[in-house]
Protein backbone atom coordinates (compact mmCIF):
# COMPACT_ATOMS: atom_id res chain seq x y z
CA UNK A 1 0.00 0.00 0.00
CA UNK A 2 1.69 3.48 -0.95
CA UNK A 3 1.73 5.61 2.05
CA UNK A 4 -0.18 8.85 2.20
CA UNK A 5 4.02 10.48 2.38
CA UNK A 6 4.92 8.59 -0.57
CA UNK A 7 2.56 9.44 -2.79
CA UNK A 8 2.72 13.38 -1.79
CA UNK A 9 6.24 12.98 -2.32
CA UNK A 10 6.40 11.39 -5.85
CA UNK A 11 3.17 12.13 -7.21
CA UNK A 12 4.27 11.62 -10.51
CA UNK A 13 6.12 8.35 -10.77
CA UNK A 14 3.83 6.09 -12.56
CA UNK A 15 4.66 3.55 -10.27
CA UNK A 16 2.11 5.15 -7.82
CA UNK A 17 0.02 4.35 -10.60
CA UNK A 18 0.57 -0.02 -10.37
CA UNK A 19 3.38 0.46 -13.26
CA UNK A 20 6.96 0.85 -12.80
CA UNK A 21 9.09 3.65 -12.85
CA UNK A 22 10.47 2.92 -16.68
CA UNK A 23 7.33 3.06 -17.47
CA UNK A 24 5.07 5.11 -20.05
CA UNK A 25 2.74 6.40 -17.68
CA UNK A 26 0.13 6.90 -20.34
CA UNK A 27 -0.18 3.14 -19.96
CA UNK A 28 -1.50 3.25 -16.54
CA UNK A 29 -3.64 5.89 -16.96
CA UNK A 30 -5.09 3.55 -19.71
CA UNK A 31 -5.37 1.32 -17.27
CA UNK A 32 -6.40 3.68 -14.56
CA UNK A 33 -9.54 5.11 -16.49
CA UNK A 34 -10.21 1.31 -17.86
CA UNK A 35 -10.24 -0.49 -14.00
CA UNK A 36 -9.90 2.24 -11.42
CA UNK A 37 -11.16 5.63 -12.85
CA UNK A 38 -11.11 6.66 -8.85
CA UNK A 39 -7.69 4.93 -7.47
CA UNK A 40 -6.73 5.41 -3.71
CA UNK A 41 -3.35 6.66 -3.62
CA UNK A 42 -2.89 6.63 -0.01
CA UNK A 43 -4.71 7.67 3.03
CA UNK A 44 -7.26 10.56 2.08
CA UNK A 45 -5.63 11.06 -0.94
CA UNK A 46 -7.29 9.65 -4.41
CA UNK A 47 -6.19 9.76 -7.85
CA UNK A 48 -9.30 10.42 -11.23
CA UNK A 49 -8.23 9.52 -14.51
CA UNK A 50 -11.40 9.98 -16.68
CA UNK A 51 -12.30 13.25 -18.69
CA UNK A 52 -15.96 13.23 -17.99
CA UNK A 53 -14.98 13.31 -13.94
CA UNK A 54 -12.22 15.80 -14.54
CA UNK A 55 -14.45 17.92 -16.03
CA UNK A 56 -17.19 18.05 -13.45
CA UNK A 57 -14.33 18.51 -11.13
CA UNK A 58 -12.77 21.40 -12.23
CA UNK A 59 -16.35 23.03 -13.53
CA UNK A 60 -17.31 22.83 -9.66
CA UNK A 61 -15.29 24.48 -7.33
CA UNK A 62 -18.25 24.78 -4.41
CA UNK A 63 -17.78 20.78 -4.35
CA UNK A 64 -14.02 20.56 -5.30
CA UNK A 65 -12.05 23.22 -3.53
CA UNK A 66 -8.30 24.71 -4.44
CA UNK A 67 -7.95 25.01 -0.91
CA UNK A 68 -5.41 22.41 -0.84
CA UNK A 69 -2.41 23.00 1.36
CA UNK A 70 -2.46 21.24 4.61
CA UNK A 71 -1.67 24.69 6.76
CA UNK A 72 -4.55 25.87 4.88
CA UNK A 73 -6.77 23.54 5.83
CA UNK A 74 -6.45 23.30 9.14
CA UNK A 75 -6.55 27.01 9.79
CA UNK A 76 -2.95 27.38 10.76
CA UNK A 77 -2.39 29.86 7.62
CA UNK A 78 -4.77 31.78 5.25
CA UNK A 79 -4.76 30.36 1.89
CA UNK A 80 -2.25 33.23 -0.26
CA UNK A 81 -3.05 33.77 -3.20
CA UNK A 82 -5.00 32.72 -6.16
CA UNK A 83 -4.21 29.31 -7.59
CA UNK A 84 -4.48 27.52 -4.04
CA UNK A 85 -8.13 29.75 -3.17
CA UNK A 86 -11.73 30.04 -4.11
CA UNK A 87 -13.99 32.87 -4.71
CA UNK A 88 -14.57 35.53 -3.86
CA UNK A 89 -10.85 35.64 -2.90
CA UNK A 90 -9.22 34.19 -6.29
CA UNK A 91 -11.96 36.34 -8.56
CA UNK A 92 -10.03 39.33 -6.97
CA UNK A 93 -6.88 38.44 -7.09
CA UNK A 94 -7.21 36.80 -10.54
CA UNK A 95 -9.14 39.61 -12.06
CA UNK A 96 -5.76 41.77 -11.03
CA UNK A 97 -3.06 39.12 -12.85
CA UNK A 98 -5.84 38.97 -15.69
CA UNK A 99 -4.51 42.45 -16.52
CA UNK A 100 -1.22 40.85 -18.00
CA UNK A 101 -2.40 38.90 -20.46
CA UNK A 102 -5.69 40.86 -22.05
CA UNK A 103 -5.85 40.22 -26.15
CA UNK A 104 -4.03 43.33 -26.28
CA UNK A 105 -1.02 42.87 -24.44
CA UNK A 106 -0.17 39.73 -25.46
CA UNK A 107 -0.45 40.95 -29.36
CA UNK A 108 2.00 43.68 -28.03
CA UNK A 109 4.25 41.14 -27.38
CA UNK A 110 4.51 39.60 -30.81
CA UNK A 111 7.58 41.29 -32.05
CA UNK A 112 9.47 41.17 -28.79
CA UNK A 113 8.75 37.35 -28.76
CA UNK A 114 9.23 36.82 -32.76
CA UNK A 115 12.86 38.73 -32.55
CA UNK A 116 14.12 36.77 -29.16
CA UNK A 117 12.93 33.57 -30.69
CA UNK A 118 14.96 34.38 -33.68
CA UNK A 119 18.33 35.58 -31.81
CA UNK A 120 17.54 32.41 -29.81
CA UNK A 121 16.99 29.82 -32.29
CA UNK A 122 20.25 31.46 -34.52
CA UNK A 123 22.41 30.95 -31.83
CA UNK A 124 21.13 27.43 -30.75
CA UNK A 125 21.45 25.39 -34.24
CA UNK A 126 25.08 26.99 -34.03
CA UNK A 127 25.69 23.76 -31.29
CA UNK A 128 25.46 20.30 -32.63
CA UNK A 129 23.76 19.24 -29.40
CA UNK A 130 22.05 21.81 -27.86
CA UNK A 131 20.34 22.01 -25.10
CA UNK A 132 16.92 22.71 -25.98
CA UNK A 133 15.58 23.73 -22.34
CA UNK A 134 18.89 26.33 -21.80
CA UNK A 135 18.66 27.87 -25.20
CA UNK A 136 15.22 28.27 -25.82
CA UNK A 137 12.34 26.82 -23.96
CA UNK A 138 13.31 28.63 -20.79
CA UNK A 139 14.25 31.94 -21.79
CA UNK A 140 11.83 32.77 -24.33
CA UNK A 141 8.82 33.29 -22.39
CA UNK A 142 11.03 33.83 -19.21
CA UNK A 143 12.03 37.29 -20.80
CA UNK A 144 8.78 38.65 -21.62
CA UNK A 145 8.16 37.74 -18.11
CA UNK A 146 10.57 39.78 -16.96
CA UNK A 147 9.72 42.51 -19.18
CA UNK A 148 6.41 42.55 -17.26
CA UNK A 149 7.82 42.62 -14.06
CA UNK A 150 10.15 45.16 -14.98
CA UNK A 151 13.47 42.89 -13.97
CA UNK A 152 14.60 41.98 -17.67
CA UNK A 153 18.34 42.74 -16.26
CA UNK A 154 17.63 40.39 -13.53
CA UNK A 155 19.73 37.01 -13.27
CA UNK A 156 18.21 34.34 -15.44
CA UNK A 157 19.98 31.84 -14.00
CA UNK A 158 18.89 32.67 -10.74
CA UNK A 159 15.30 32.98 -11.79
CA UNK A 160 15.55 29.48 -13.47
CA UNK A 161 16.76 28.33 -10.00
CA UNK A 162 14.26 29.25 -8.12
CA UNK A 163 11.31 28.36 -10.89
CA UNK A 164 12.63 25.22 -10.91
CA UNK A 165 13.19 24.48 -7.09
CA UNK A 166 9.23 26.15 -6.54
CA UNK A 167 7.80 23.48 -8.95
CA UNK A 168 9.82 21.01 -7.51
CA UNK A 169 8.59 21.28 -4.13
CA UNK A 170 5.38 22.45 -4.86
CA UNK A 171 3.29 19.43 -4.35
CA UNK A 172 5.23 17.93 -1.09
CA UNK A 173 5.07 21.60 0.88
CA UNK A 174 1.29 21.62 -0.02
CA UNK A 175 -0.01 18.48 0.91
CA UNK A 176 2.27 17.99 3.69
CA UNK A 177 2.75 21.69 5.16
CA UNK A 178 6.53 21.33 5.19
CA UNK A 179 8.36 23.93 2.89
CA UNK A 180 11.12 23.69 4.46
CA UNK A 181 12.83 22.37 0.88
CA UNK A 182 12.09 25.39 -0.49
CA UNK A 183 13.08 27.56 2.58
CA UNK A 184 16.16 28.78 1.08
CA UNK A 185 14.99 30.12 -2.26
CA UNK A 186 12.03 31.86 -0.83
CA UNK A 187 14.03 34.00 1.16
CA UNK A 188 16.56 34.67 -1.89
CA UNK A 189 13.24 35.13 -3.94
CA UNK A 190 11.49 37.45 -1.73
CA UNK A 191 14.37 39.50 -0.62
CA UNK A 192 15.01 39.92 -4.53
CA UNK A 193 11.42 40.99 -5.18
CA UNK A 194 10.88 42.72 -1.93
CA UNK A 195 13.90 45.12 -3.26
CA UNK A 196 12.08 45.98 -6.21
CA UNK A 197 8.39 46.89 -4.76
CA UNK A 198 11.07 48.99 -2.34
CA UNK A 199 12.19 50.38 -5.36
CA UNK A 200 8.88 51.06 -7.29
CA UNK A 201 6.75 52.41 -4.34
CA UNK A 202 10.24 55.29 -4.26
CA UNK A 203 10.08 55.90 -8.23
CA UNK A 204 6.91 54.40 -10.11
CA UNK A 205 8.13 52.79 -13.38
CA UNK A 206 5.93 51.73 -16.42
CA UNK A 207 5.59 47.84 -16.32
CA UNK A 208 3.01 45.75 -14.69
CA UNK A 209 4.25 45.36 -11.47
CA UNK A 210 4.58 48.99 -10.66
CA UNK A 211 0.93 48.79 -12.06
CA UNK A 212 0.08 46.17 -9.13
CA UNK A 213 1.94 48.42 -6.36
CA UNK A 214 -0.83 51.46 -6.68
CA UNK A 215 -3.67 49.67 -7.84
CA UNK A 216 -6.70 50.07 -5.24
CA UNK A 217 -9.15 47.56 -4.56
CA UNK A 218 -11.89 47.11 -2.47
CA UNK A 219 -10.01 46.06 0.27
CA UNK A 220 -7.27 49.03 -0.13
CA UNK A 221 -3.79 47.83 -1.66
CA UNK A 222 -2.14 44.69 -2.12
CA UNK A 223 -0.18 44.03 0.99
CA UNK A 224 3.25 42.72 0.67
CA UNK A 225 2.59 39.35 0.43
CA UNK A 226 0.00 39.47 -2.20
CA UNK A 227 2.57 41.14 -3.81
CA UNK A 228 5.32 39.05 -3.43
CA UNK A 229 2.79 35.91 -4.76
CA UNK A 230 2.16 37.76 -8.07
CA UNK A 231 5.73 38.01 -8.78
CA UNK A 232 6.14 34.11 -7.80
CA UNK A 233 2.86 33.30 -9.84
CA UNK A 234 4.35 35.40 -13.38
CA UNK A 235 7.64 34.13 -12.67
CA UNK A 236 7.28 30.37 -12.53
CA UNK A 237 3.94 29.43 -13.77
CA UNK A 238 4.18 32.33 -16.31
CA UNK A 239 6.76 30.19 -17.44
CA UNK A 240 6.85 26.89 -17.34
CA UNK A 241 3.65 26.14 -19.24
CA UNK A 242 5.50 27.40 -22.46
CA UNK A 243 8.90 25.70 -21.52
CA UNK A 244 6.87 22.34 -21.67
CA UNK A 245 5.10 23.39 -24.65
CA UNK A 246 8.21 23.94 -26.38
CA UNK A 247 9.77 20.91 -24.79
CA UNK A 248 7.06 18.49 -26.01
CA UNK A 249 6.59 19.86 -29.10
CA UNK A 250 10.11 18.40 -29.97
CA UNK A 251 9.40 15.53 -28.27
CA UNK A 252 6.83 14.39 -30.05
CA UNK A 253 8.50 15.39 -33.57
CA UNK A 254 11.25 13.51 -32.84
CA UNK A 255 8.62 10.23 -31.99
CA UNK A 256 6.62 11.40 -35.07
CA UNK A 257 8.78 12.65 -37.75
CA UNK A 258 6.06 12.42 -40.48
CA UNK A 259 3.87 15.15 -38.73
CA UNK A 260 7.07 17.30 -38.38
CA UNK A 261 7.14 16.79 -42.34
CA UNK A 262 3.67 17.90 -42.47
CA UNK A 263 3.73 21.16 -40.46
CA UNK A 264 6.90 22.27 -41.66
CA UNK A 265 5.51 22.09 -45.23
CA UNK A 266 2.32 23.67 -44.00
CA UNK A 267 3.02 26.34 -41.36
CA UNK A 268 -0.31 27.41 -41.27
CA UNK A 269 -1.35 23.76 -39.26
CA UNK A 270 1.43 24.98 -36.83
CA UNK A 271 -1.55 26.22 -34.25
CA UNK A 272 -3.26 22.86 -34.92
CA UNK A 273 0.30 20.97 -33.79
CA UNK A 274 0.63 23.22 -30.65
CA UNK A 275 -2.92 22.22 -29.78
CA UNK A 276 -2.14 18.77 -30.32
CA UNK A 277 1.33 18.74 -28.78
CA UNK A 278 -0.56 20.47 -25.39
CA UNK A 279 -2.84 16.97 -25.71
CA UNK A 280 -0.62 14.72 -26.51
CA UNK A 281 2.34 15.78 -23.74
CA UNK A 282 0.20 17.75 -21.27
CA UNK A 283 2.93 20.51 -19.38
CA UNK A 284 1.75 19.62 -16.21
CA UNK A 285 0.48 16.25 -15.70
CA UNK A 286 -2.10 16.69 -12.93
CA UNK A 287 -3.31 19.40 -10.55
CA UNK A 288 -5.28 18.56 -6.47
CA UNK A 289 -8.51 19.64 -5.55
CA UNK A 290 -9.95 19.13 -2.03
CA UNK A 291 -13.35 17.47 -1.33
CA UNK A 292 -15.87 19.93 0.62
CA UNK A 293 -18.27 16.98 1.52
CA UNK A 294 -18.50 13.42 1.40
CA UNK A 295 -19.69 11.91 -1.81
CA UNK A 296 -19.40 8.77 -3.83
CA UNK A 297 -17.55 8.61 -7.20
CA UNK A 298 -17.52 5.45 -8.98
CA UNK A 299 -18.16 3.46 -5.53
CA UNK A 300 -15.33 4.55 -3.62
CA UNK A 301 -16.37 7.07 -0.40
CA UNK A 302 -14.13 9.84 -0.61
CA UNK A 303 -14.11 12.05 2.41
CA UNK A 304 -14.36 15.48 3.35
CA UNK A 305 -11.44 17.18 2.96
CA UNK A 306 -9.84 14.69 1.32
CA UNK A 307 -7.84 15.78 -1.60
CA UNK A 308 -7.67 14.25 -5.71
CA UNK A 309 -5.00 14.19 -7.39
CA UNK A 310 -6.69 15.16 -11.04
CA UNK A 311 -5.32 13.33 -13.89
CA UNK A 312 -5.02 16.19 -17.09
CA UNK A 313 -2.73 14.29 -19.02
CA UNK A 314 -4.80 10.97 -18.83
CA UNK A 315 -8.23 12.63 -19.47
CA UNK A 316 -6.17 14.00 -23.15
CA UNK A 317 -5.62 10.27 -23.77
CA UNK A 318 -9.67 9.48 -22.97
CA UNK A 319 -11.11 6.89 -25.88
CA UNK A 320 -14.24 7.90 -24.39
CA UNK A 321 -13.59 12.00 -25.75
CA UNK A 322 -10.55 11.33 -28.67
CA UNK A 323 -10.44 9.13 -31.67
CA UNK A 324 -7.28 7.08 -31.92
CA UNK A 325 -6.04 9.20 -28.82
CA UNK A 326 -2.18 7.70 -28.64
CA UNK A 327 -1.74 8.84 -32.01
CA UNK A 328 -0.19 12.21 -32.74
CA UNK A 329 -2.54 14.17 -35.47
CA UNK A 330 -1.53 17.38 -36.27
CA UNK A 331 -5.16 17.80 -37.74
CA UNK A 332 -7.38 16.96 -34.83
CA UNK A 333 -10.44 18.40 -35.44
CA UNK A 334 -12.45 19.54 -31.82
CA UNK A 335 -9.35 18.90 -29.37
CA UNK A 336 -10.73 19.35 -26.10
CA UNK A 337 -7.67 18.96 -24.21
CA UNK A 338 -6.93 20.04 -20.23
CA UNK A 339 -3.85 21.33 -20.71
CA UNK A 340 -4.90 24.33 -19.73
CA UNK A 341 -7.11 23.18 -16.61
CA UNK A 342 -10.80 24.03 -16.73
CA UNK A 343 -13.30 26.17 -15.21
CA UNK A 344 -12.18 29.43 -12.86
CA UNK A 345 -8.53 28.40 -12.66
CA UNK A 346 -8.21 27.84 -16.14
CA UNK A 347 -4.38 28.38 -17.04
CA UNK A 348 -4.84 32.98 -17.32
CA UNK A 349 -1.55 32.58 -19.23
CA UNK A 350 -2.50 30.24 -21.26
CA UNK A 351 -3.00 32.97 -25.15
CA UNK A 352 0.20 33.98 -24.08
CA UNK A 353 1.89 30.36 -23.82
CA UNK A 354 0.06 29.51 -27.12
CA UNK A 355 1.74 32.39 -28.85
CA UNK A 356 5.32 31.67 -27.76
CA UNK A 357 5.21 28.22 -28.80
CA UNK A 358 3.47 29.22 -32.12
CA UNK A 359 6.04 31.60 -32.76
CA UNK A 360 8.81 28.88 -31.68
CA UNK A 361 8.00 26.41 -34.07
CA UNK A 362 7.40 28.89 -36.93
CA UNK A 363 10.91 30.27 -36.80
CA UNK A 364 12.60 26.63 -35.75
CA UNK A 365 10.64 24.01 -38.09
CA UNK A 366 11.59 25.68 -41.65
CA UNK A 367 15.43 25.51 -40.47
CA UNK A 368 15.20 21.78 -39.63
CA UNK A 369 14.77 18.32 -41.37
CA UNK A 370 14.63 15.77 -37.90
CA UNK A 371 14.82 16.50 -34.31
CA UNK A 372 16.37 13.27 -32.03
CA UNK A 373 15.95 13.63 -28.09
CA UNK A 374 19.76 12.74 -26.29
CA UNK A 375 17.93 12.09 -22.89
CA UNK A 376 14.78 11.06 -22.93
CA UNK A 377 14.52 9.57 -19.26
CA UNK A 378 10.87 9.64 -18.30
CA UNK A 379 11.40 10.69 -15.37
CA UNK A 380 12.86 13.96 -16.44
CA UNK A 381 10.62 14.17 -19.09
CA UNK A 382 7.40 14.09 -16.83
CA UNK A 383 8.69 16.69 -14.21
CA UNK A 384 5.73 19.46 -14.19
CA UNK A 385 7.07 22.15 -16.37
CA UNK A 386 9.30 19.21 -18.21
CA UNK A 387 12.98 18.51 -17.44
CA UNK A 388 15.24 20.82 -16.04
CA UNK A 389 17.69 20.53 -19.37
CA UNK A 390 17.27 18.18 -22.60
CA UNK A 391 20.13 17.86 -25.04
CA UNK A 392 19.02 17.55 -28.61
CA UNK A 393 20.20 17.20 -32.09
CA UNK A 394 18.72 18.37 -35.17
CA UNK A 395 19.25 17.34 -38.58
CA UNK A 396 19.04 20.86 -40.60
CA UNK A 397 17.24 21.77 -43.44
Amino acid sequence: MTTETETESSYNSPSLFGGHADEDPYDAYERMRRDTPVAKLGDHFWAVSRYEDIDAILRDWQTWSSIVGAKAISGEEPPIGFLFNDPPVHTRLRGLIQKAFTPRVIELQRETIQANCTEFVDRMLEFEDPDLVEMLAYPLPVLVIANMLGVADGDMAAFKRWSDDIISNLGPSLLTGDDSGIAETREEFNAYFSGRLDELRKDPEDNLLSELVYVETEDGRLTQDELLMFCATLLVAGNETTTGLIVNSMRAFSEFPDAMTDVRENLNSVPAAVEESLRYYAPFQATIRRATRDMELHGQMIQENDRVLVLLASANRDERVFDHPNEFDVHREKNRHMAFGFGIHSCVGAPLARLEGEIALKTLLPRIERVELLDTERGNMLLPGGPSSLKVRFELA
